[in-house]
């Protein structure tokens, strides 16, 4: 329910006692350690928790990776129909970092990322890779609520 009230001119809104429909938390994060930080802070709350890994942006914004450019502008569009009360953690990962094998994204038994752009929801099997994250349809199944 909306509240309007008026107070010398101005209009001011309140919010009684109801959530703020379609919550989506963004979070960037650069590197492992960060990613962990912020799964920590908000996998305890009642947020559908989503990842995405990809490359890190150069000085004009652009990715390193091909596929990451490709796959960039269908999930930033899908994430327009998340779930109310949804987090989605960007994570970017510069060149060097990718190309080490034993890198801890690689590493991780939570992640076993192979490749980048990697999409996963948090807490289940459902992951979308490469070309995947380039094509509207599954990147928007993968958000879907249950």
């Amino acid at each position: 329910a909306v509240v309007s009230t008026q107070s010398t001119g101005n209009v001011k809104l309140f919010i009684e006692n109801q959530p703020m429909a379609n919550v989506v938390k963004r979070v960037t994060v650069n590197g492992f350690t960060e990613y962990l930080r912020a799964v920590e802070e908000y996998s305890n709350s009642s947020l559908h928790m989503f990842a995405l890994f990809t490359g890190a942006l150069d000085e004009q914004g652009k990715s390193w990776c091909p596929d990451c450019v490709r796959a960039d502008p269908v999930i930033e569009e899908a994430t327009k129909s998340l779930p109310e009360c949804s987090c989605l953690i960007t994570a970017y990962i510069d060149r060097p970092t990718w190309k080490d094998m034993n890198n801890n994204f690689r590493k991780s038994t939570d992640l076993q990322l192979k490749c980048i752009p990697t999409l996963i929801k948090l807490g289940t099997e459902k992951r979308l890779q490469e070309k995947e994250c380039a094509k509207k349809a599954l990147v928007s199944m993968l958000f879907e609520e249950e």
